[in-house]
Formats: structure tokens, sequence, C-alpha cells
């Protein structure tokens, strides 16, 4: 079973969409795209995305990026 790494598309439209791309390009990974997560406080002030029901947060896409790929290390998931 692949990580989940779901995206907002109200904060993919703020910015997080090449996060979205660049992760699609990863085998080890389902990505998926939601019309709204509920995370409505955090979409309005980070670049976010849940994995495998994480928060995740980045000041911009490449931080967002990084941080995913961090967490999916630390947590033994990659």
């Amino acid at each position: 079973m692949f990580p989940i790494v779901e995206f907002c598309v109200s904060n993919l439209a703020s910015g997080t969409h090449p996060v979205l791309e660049a992760l699609e390009k990863d085998p080890g990974l389902e990505v998926v795209e939601y019309g709204c997560l509920g995370f409505c406080t955090t979409c309005a002030e980070n670049d976010y995305a849940l994995v495998d029901g994480e928060v995740i947060t980045g000041a911009d896409s490449d931080d967002l990026l990084a941080n995913i790929y961090a967490f999916l290390e630390e947590e033994g998931m990659i």
C-alpha cells in the first residue's frame, strides 16, 4: 500500500499545483485531489497537503515538496 498525499483544489489554485505534478511522477505515492479537505484556515495561510492524514505545510511549493518527502522518510514510508 502506497502513502496517500491529498490536496485541496483551493490550495492547488493558490500555488501548490507544481507539488501535485511532481508527486504524481513518483510511482510509490498515491496522489489525490479533493474539492475541500476541511482545513480551511490552514489552506488560507499555507501551502499544505495531507500525507496519510497528517497535515504537512510549507512556506512555498518547494518547501512543501521537501517537507512532504522529509515526513515520508521520517515515518519510514519511503
